[in-house]
């Protein structure tokens, strides 16, 4: 249990003693265009879609793989738009894919694009 003062002086000598704490204020940066919509929004994806070996990526973004067999635990990659995705060594086509959330490829964002 904690102490307990009957005298206001010590309680307030106990204050004294410890340091304020002063508040941070954040500042929140403004990005580029005015704050327009991106393609991708790095959102959450919630569904429960199983893509297989063979199948064309639709969206770029990080994919669970969850192999057959067990012979590997689950992990994640980021896969490209248009790519396909691939087989695995030791399961080949058991291998199944499951997009986490979309996200950008860098050279593929219209802040990096190279000029044509």
């Amino acid at each position: 249990m904690g102490r307990v003062y009957k005298s206001g002086t010590k309680m307030q000598a106990l204050r004294r003693s410890v340091p304020e704490r002063k508040s941070r204020v954040r500042v929140t940066p403004r990005m580029k265009g005015g704050g327009k919509q991106r393609p991708h929004s790095g959102r959450s994806i919630a569904g429960n879609t199983l893509y297989t070996a063979g199948d064309i990526v639709r969206e770029t973004g990080i994919y669970q793989v969850i192999h057959d067999g067990g012979h590997r635990t689950a992990h994640e990659v980021v896969m490209l738009k248009g790519d396909s995705f691939p087989l695995c060594d030791t399961c080949e086509e058991r291998v199944r894919f499951r997009l986490i959330r979309t996200a950008p490829y860098i050279f593929q964002d219209e802040d990096f694009e190279e000029p044509e």
